[in-house]
């Protein structure tokens, strides 16, 4: 049961990334990457299977999106950090459950999760889209306005309409 609601929480949130948030333009740097959310709130699964899932959350947004490769790459590198900053910030709040969200980990473990995961997805994906840093201005605002409402989304998510 666990897994069937797992895969039905991706199709659901990768719809809504592909109908409503690709679509979504208020400025030029600003491309929110709600699909995050679905590494952020992963429950806890052994290494390779965050990886696994990682990699075919990033290989179907590449597909979305025509890109090559990129949200895959940066999918992976979240999965891949996501298991040492989860321990980091459970064994220092003292706690040890198996979901990750707000009501769980509490509110400064998940805003502080969301937020390192969030930066260094974002940061990757328009580095590697850019793939210069000659105009890194652009970069670091596109990361600092999409990570900004991105957050903003997860938070909404986490805190309000997520019951656990």
């Amino acid at each position: 049961m666990k897994w069937f609601r797992l895969i039905l929480r991706t199709l659901v949130v990768l719809f809504l990334q592909a109908t409503i948030f690709n679509r979504l333009h208020i400025t030029t740097a600003c491309h929110p990457y709600m699909y995050i959310l679905l590494l952020i709130c992963l429950p806890v699964i052994p290494r390779w299977g965050e990886l696994l899932y990682g990699f075919a959350l990033g290989v179907l947004m590449d597909i979305m999106c025509s890109s090559p490769g990129i949200h895959t790459a940066a999918c992976v590198l979240v999965a891949w950090l996501r298991p040492v900053l989860l321990e980091h910030y459970l064994q220092e709040a003292g706690r040890i459950t198996d979901q990750v969200v707000a009501s769980s980990v509490g509110n400064s473990v998940f805003m502080r999760l969301s937020l390192w995961l969030t930066l260094l997805h974002h940061l990757t994906v328009f580095t590697l889209d850019t793939w210069s840093w000659a105009h890194w201005y652009w970069v670091v605002l596109q990361v600092l306005v999409s990570g900004v409402i991105t957050l903003g989304c997860v938070y909404v998510y986490g805190f309000l309409l997520h019951k656990s």
